[in-house]
């Protein structure tokens, strides 16, 4: 954790048990860093806080268990993943073959609108 974080943690860690963070001293009963509310806030801040600070990134996803995923949505094979230049030129010369989008799409597990959105990219379509 970088030098900043800490010192605004370390900050609201103090607020939260009734202590100045500047001077080190407690605040006095009246301070309204020493109302329950206020309190409760900041002991709330914190433990949201750690709780993200604890949380296990999730895995990345092969192309097999992404396509899988598709899959089990009920979306084309490769919907959403990345594409590379082969299926780029593909869909260009499966569009100047005469292919319909619906047939390209199928074709390549993607949907109309990825192929669409492709052939405008590439110009071939306005």
């Amino acid at each position: 954790m970088n030098i900043m974080y800490q010192e605004h943690i370390s900050t609201l860690k103090a607020l939260a048990s009734g202590i100045d963070p500047i001077s080190g001293e407690p605040y006095e009963p009246s301070s309204t860093y020493n109302q329950p509310q206020v309190i409760r806030a900041l002991f709330y801040a914190l433990e949201r806080i750690s709780s993200v600070e604890h949380r296990s990134p999730r895995p990345k996803m092969t192309l097999e268990e992404k396509q899988q995923a598709n899959i089990d949505k009920g979306v084309p094979l490769n919907a959403g993943l990345p594409w590379t230049d082969e299926t780029r030129e593909e869909v260009a010369k499966r569009f100047a073959n005469n292919e319909t989008i619906g047939d390209i799409a199928k074709a390549l597990g993607r949907t109309h609108s990825a192929i669409r959105s492709e052939l405008i990219r590439q110009g071939l379509i306005e």
